[in-house]
């Protein structure tokens, strides 16, 4: 997708100068990733599957471009947790994963839509790919034309994202299916590693399969414990008050550090996002970062009232802030489920794959 920047720097122009240096701090904030006990692991598994991937045959038997079976590495945690940000700075600072000359980044994100089949699934695919269908075809001719692109896109690893949306309500069949098709991507004739990220419930399912299960690798996003990471995330306020020059209140983030955790459902992504609607409270107010700030920000993303919100609440501990905190729906639009075919086979079959 492409953007008109000069469309976007129109209206930046025409802000008041207060909404600029909020602007920009925002801006200062967004880029400022904050290194968590699970990175150094994701690095180090994503280079195990990278290496999968680079890894040629030695047989005089095979043709030059031969490779080994790609991997899978399993990404999960609940959301909020932060694992699409760890993610994306991994992609966006490894090395291998820039585009060289010509050659595009040999990594391909597809965001799995809601209530998305196998079928739905290879769509975006192609889309991403730059080949978006203009008519419709069966699930096996997408899969087997994704597999001829592939290589002429060079693509070698696929990171899939919110891979729940394919699996939760998947049935026996179409869980082998989705087996086959992950299966087939990793031993093909251009092997390729899969990234698969998504919510815990995908695990349990894709820990059932057995070449998906040799194949792969896990990472589990942990959620943040009460006191144990109170002094961390006390930390986590301060600096990213310093990054924009913002003061903060004596003792203000002790105050602050477990009321946000128990807040947040102990979701660091989630930590990180409240820190920073607060602290553009506190520059909007031109004072120093304080619990009210939090408390404001609290009822701004949840619309609760005093007594649900752990900023303000005596009982904030006994409070249980996932009756407020709801999920945000999802950013991509969400594509409709394959369309009934008009002949009598297609309506027998529900018009699904």
């Amino acid at each position: 997708m492409t953007y008109n920047s000069d469309l976007i720097e129109v209206f930046r122009v025409s802000l008041s100068e207060q909404q600029k240096i909020v602007l920009a701090a925002r801006e200062k904030l967004k880029n400022k990733h904050i290194e968590t006990e699970w990175d150094p692991e994701l690095r180090r598994k994503f280079d195990t599957l990278m290496r999968s991937v680079l890894s040629q045959r030695q047989s005089g038997s095979e043709p030059a471009h031969a490779r080994h079976e790609g991997r899978c590495l399993f990404v999960s945690g609940e959301a909020g947790t932060g694992k699409t940000a760890s993610l994306e700075r991994l992609f966006r600072t490894h090395p291998i994963l820039q585009p060289r000359g010509e050659h595009r980044s040999p990594l391909l994100r597809v965001i799995v839509p809601a209530l998305c089949t196998l079928k739905t699934l290879g769509r975006e695919v192609l889309r991403a790919l730059g080949y978006p269908l203009a008519r419709e075809l069966a699930d096996h001719i997408i899969w087997a034309r994704i597999l001829e692109l592939l290589p002429v896109a060079g693509v070698l690893i696929i990171h899939f994202d919110e891979t729940h949306n394919l699996t939760d309500n998947a049935n026996v069949v179409q869980m082998d299916n989705i087996r086959k098709t992950f299966k087939t991507l990793m031993v093909s004739s251009w092997p390729v590693g899969l990234i698969i990220s998504g919510l815990p419930s995908l695990i349990p399912e894709m820990r059932k399969i057995d070449e998906i299960r040799r194949r792969g690798q896990f990472v589990s996003v942990p959620l943040l414990r009460l006191p144990d990471d109170n002094e961390m995330v006390e930390g986590i306020i301060c600096g990213l008050a310093e990054v924009v020059g913002v003061a903060i209140g004596e003792d203000a983030a002790e105050q602050i550090a477990p009321r946000l955790i128990h807040g947040a459902l102990h979701r660091f992504g989630l930590v990180i996002e409240l820190i920073h609607e607060a602290v553009e409270l506190a520059l909007l107010d031109e004072k120093a970062l304080s619990i009210e700030h939090f408390a404001t920000a609290y009822t701004d993303r949840t619309g609760c009232g005093a007594l649900m919100n752990p900023f303000v609440a005596p009982n904030w501990a006994d409070l249980d802030c996932s009756q407020v905190l709801v999920d945000e729906p999802p950013i991509e639009p969400v594509l409709p489920i394959d369309p009934p075919r008009r002949s009598g086979r297609g309506r027998k079959n529900g018009g699904r794959s």
